[in-house]
């Protein structure tokens, strides 16, 4: 077995023991597991606002008035994120039920005027229902919409886990057949 491939199994049972850990965090409380994220991302924003905020002073050169006031902005961000998680995870995913029914009634509008012109498929209306309805969901109640992109995720990283761990498993016996052919015994 080529040597730039022997230790890639342990990175990988690394990255899969993380990755189904993370998925068994979520799926135990989706929606604390989502306020934490929000919280976190709070938090890291309110230190790259700082962080751009004394750069910006120590430098003053350049454009330094611009980094001043996006430090100023993620610095204020994150102290709104932190302050009030749910209420911006509700925001956020409010604006992307919006943009996802607006994207769905375009997408039945085009199909209703292009029917006859061009031969529509019928996964294009399926598209578009499924569209309006999944933007009507999170319009009208964007938390629990969150909490189920949370436990989309969660599904994401089991998956993901497993494979990493699967590959680990194919690195090893690949190497113990190799090591079995070649008489090595490391």
């Amino acid at each position: 077995m080529d040597k730039t491939t022997r230790p890639g199994w342990g990175w990988e049972v690394l990255k899969g023991i993380v990755a189904i850990g993370l998925a068994v965090l979520i799926f135990r409380n989706p929606a604390d597991a989502l306020v934490t994220t929000a919280t976190y991302i709070g938090a890291l924003a309110i230190i790259a606002g700082i962080v751009l905020i004394i750069t910006s002073l120590a430098r003053k050169t350049g454009f330094w008035h611009f980094t001043f006031g996006q430090g100023i902005i993620y610095a204020l961000v994150g102290l709104l994120i932190v302050t009030y998680p749910k209420v911006t995870i509700g925001l956020l995913i409010f604006l992307i039920g919006l943009l996802i029914t607006v994207l769905g009634i375009m997408l039945l509008s085009t199909y209703i005027r292009l029917k006859q012109v061009i031969p529509a498929r019928p996964i294009n209306i399926v598209t578009a229902i499924i569209s309006i309805l999944v933007g009507a969901l999170l319009l009208f109640n964007p938390f629990e919409g969150a909490v189920m992109a949370t436990m989309i995720i969660a599904v994401y990283a089991m998956l993901y886990g497993i494979t990493r761990l699967y590959v680990a498993w194919m690195f090893i016996t690949k190497k113990n057949r190799a090591d079995d052919v070649t008489g090595d015994e490391e």
